[in-house]
């Protein structure tokens, strides 16, 4: 049995003790505590349900689920019995890995947006922005630019750079006020 399987784990405690560790956003801890939640009282999960109970719209949650199964921190399993959301993916994290080396998930983002391993030179950059700006701004610089078809380092280079600039924060860009 693994140690957060143990009935004496307090998987909401985990995770908020773990907030920086695993970089998520607002929104991913709410989905995130959601889950855990309607998974230790075994009730049934929908995109509907979440959407109910958070009051976001079907595509935040749809964009929510998304990013947190491309970085692995959860897994959407169907069967004859329904869905089951899983977050194992989230309590395997490393806790002991030092900020640089959690990247990793953020490379995982970019190839599956790409749709295409990254190359060395890549996953430089991206370590590099990820030591710079906010983990949330390379995420909507990345969204962006996958709205443009623009599926390159380059292009999420140049839409990071220009917020940067005009000092947009995460908050600005969430409410579309990138100016």
């Amino acid at each position: 049995m693994k140690w957060y399987e143990q009935r004496y784990v307090s998987h909401r405690d985990w995770i908020l003790d773990q907030l920086e560790v695993l970089g998520l956003s607002e929104k991913e801890v709410i989905i995130v505590l959601l889950i855990d939640f309607l998974n230790e009282h075994q009730q049934e999960i929908s995109l509907d349900l979440l959407h109910r109970k958070t009051g976001w719209s079907t595509a935040e949650v749809d964009q929510v689920i998304s990013v947190l199964c491309a970085r692995k921190y959860m897994e959407i399993r169907a069967s004859s019995q329904g869905v089951r959301f899983l977050l194992d993916g989230l309590f395997e994290t490393d806790t002991a890995r030092d900020q640089r080396i959690l990247d990793t998930p953020l490379f995982d983002v970019f190839e599956t947006e790409f749709g295409r391993p990254l190359t060395q030179k890549e996953m430089q950059k991206i370590s590099d922005w990820n030591r710079t700006a906010d983990r949330r701004m390379i995420l909507y610089a990345l969204r962006e630019a996958s709205g443009y078809q623009k599926k390159n380092i380059g292009y999420v280079e140049s839409v990071l750079n220009a917020w940067l600039q005009k000092g947009c924060t995460p908050e600005m860009i969430e409410e579309g006020r990138t100016g």
